[in-house]
C-alpha cells in the first residue's frame, strides 16, 4: 500500500502530457509519409509561384516579333511595337520568312497587303497588321485632303477606352485584377492549410488505432491517465504540425515577395496569421474527431468505417470556400462563414475578400472555438470510454450516447 501511494503521489499530468508529446513529435518526425506529403507541399508552393511570375513577366521580356516590310516604311512597323526589317521585293521577303529571320513579312501592293509567314500568320500579328493598315490609311488619306497627321491628332479629341467592373460602376472602390490576385494567393494558403489539417488530423487517429491493435495502449494505461495521454497526442500532433505549416507558409510569402508575383497589389499579409490560427482550430476540431474513431475500432482495418464520416465533414468543410471563392458575398457563402465548422476556413476567406469584416471575423472565429471546445470534449469522453475495449467497433450512434462514468 505505501508503494502504491508513492506512485499517486508522484504522478504528474503535466509530465505525461508533455512526454507524450515529445513521443509523437519525434514519431511524425521520422514519419517519411508526413516528410514526402510536407517535400511535396513544398515544392508545388516554390513551383506554382515561379511559374506563375513567369507567366506574370514573359510578356514584358518578350522580344518584338520581327516583320519585314516591302513597299512599306519601316517606321510603321517600329511605332506599332515590330522589329522591321526591309526587304527589296516579294522574293526577298518569302526567303526571310523561310530562313526565320522575321516571323512574317508584309507586302503592300496597292490596296492589298499580304501578310505572309510559315503556316497561318498569328491572330495578334493579324490585329496588329490591321490596325496598322487602318492608321496607313487615315494618314494617306488626311495628307490627300491636305491635313497633316500632326494637325489631325491635335484636333482629334482623346478617347481613353478602359474596363469597368460592375462594382466600381455602382460607386464602389474596386480593383478587380487586384482583388483576384489578392483572394487567389490567400485561396492558394488557405489549400495549405487545409492540407496540413488533413494529414496530421488523419496521423493521430492512425496513431491511436496502432496503439490500441497492438495492446501496448493497455500497458501505457496501466501507469498514466487517459486524457493525459490524449492531451499529449493532440499536443506533439499541433506543435509539429504548426510549426510545419507555418513553415511552409512563410516559405509561400518569401517567395511571393522575392519573385514580385504581388508587385504593385495592396495585400494584406494579416492574412497568414489568421490563416495559421484556422489551422489550429481546424486541427483540434477534426484531431479531436480523429483521436476519438481511432479508439473506437480494434483494427487498423477497420479504421475506415469510423473514419469516414470526419473526413466527409472535413472535404465538405475544404470544399466549401473551394466553391465560393470567387462568390464570398453570396448569402450561401456569408452563412457559411459562420457555422463551423465550416466557418474554420470560410470565414478567412471572406475576409482576405473583403466581405468580412474584422469584427465579424472574429465572430465567427469566437463561435468557432466555442464548438471546437464542445467536439474536443465529446471526443475526450469517447476516448476514455473506448480505448480499452477490444470488442467490436463502437459506431457513431452508440459514441454519441455514452455517458460519463
Amino acid at each position: 500500500m505505501p508503494a502504491n501511494t508513492n506512485v499517486a503521489e508522484t504522478y504528474s499530468p503535466m509530465q505525461t502530457v508533455l512526454t507524450t508529446a515529445m513521443r509523437e513529435i519525434q514519431f511524425l518526425l521520422r514519419s517519411k509519409g508526413v516528410g514526402f506529403t510536407l517535400a511535396i507541399t513544398l515544392i508545388a508552393i516554390v513551383g506554382l509561384t515561379g511559374f506563375g511570375a513567369w507567366q506574370k513577366n514573359k510578356n514584358d521580356d518578350a522580344e518584338a516579333p520581327a516583320i519585314a516590310a516591302v513597299n512599306l516604311d519601316n517606321q510603321y512597323l517600329t511605332d506599332a511595337g515590330y522589329d522591321g526589317r526591309a526587304a527589296a521585293n516579294l522574293d526577298d521577303a518569302v526567303q526571310l520568312v523561310r530562313d526565320g529571320d522575321v516571323e512574317a513579312a508584309v507586302v503592300v501592293d496597292g490596296s492589298q497587303w499580304q501578310v505572309i509567314s510559315d503556316g497561318l500568320p498569328s491572330s495578334d500579328i493579324m490585329t496588329g497588321i490591321d490596325g496598322l493598315a487602318d492608321a496607313y490609311a487615315r494618314t494617306e488619306a488626311l495628307t490627300e485632303l491636305g491635313v497633316s497627321p500632326a494637325d489631325y491628332e491635335a484636333a482629334a479629341p482623346q478617347i481613353d477606352v478602359v474596363a469597368v467592373d460592375v462594382d466600381e460602376a455602382a460607386g464602389e472602390d474596386t480593383d478587380s485584377e487586384s482583388s483576384f490576385a489578392r483572394l487567389f494567393t490567400a485561396l492558394i494558403a488557405l489549400s495549405v492549410v487545409v492540407l496540413s489539417v488533413i494529414t496530421f488530423a488523419a496521423q493521430v487517429g492512425s496513431r491511436v488505432t496502432e496503439e490500441k491493435s497492438s495492446r501496448v495502449i493497455e500497458l501505457i494505461l496501466a501507469s498514466v491517465r487517459p486524457l493525459d495521454f490524449l492531451a499529449g497526442k493532440l499536443l506533439g500532433a499541433l506543435a509539429y504540425g504548426f510549426l510545419a505549416t507555418a513553415l511552409l507558409i512563410i516559405v509561400g510569402a518569401v517567395a511571393v515577395q522575392a519573385t514580385g508575383l504581388l508587385e504593385g497589389i495592396d495585400f494584406d499579409w494579416s492574412i497568414f496569421p489568421i490563416l495559421l490560427v484556422a489551422w489550429l482550430l481546424g486541427m483540434l476540431f477534426f484531431g479531436g474527431l480523429y483521436a476519438a474513431a481511432g479508439a473506437m475500432v480494434q483494427r487498423t482495418e477497420d479504421l475506415q468505417s469510423t473514419q469516414m464520416p470526419i473526413l466527409l465533414l472535413l472535404m465538405a468543410s475544404a470544399y466549401v470556400p473551394a466553391f465560393g471563392w470567387s462568390a464570398t458575398g453570396a448569402t450561401w457563402m456569408q452563412v457559411m462563414s459562420w457555422i463551423p465548422p465550416f466557418s474554420i476556413f470560410a470565414a478567412p476567406l471572406s475576409y482576405a475578400a473583403g466581405d468580412f469584416t474584422a469584427a465579424q471575423l472574429l465572430g465567427s472565429f469566437a463561435i468557432a472555438t466555442a464548438v471546437t471546445g464542445v467536439v474536443v470534449w465529446f471526443a475526450a469522453r469517447v476516448y476514455q470510454r473506448t480505448i480499452l475495449n477490444n470488442g467490436r467497433v463502437t459506431k457513431w450512434s452508440e459514441a454519441l450516447r455514452i455517458k460519463q462514468a
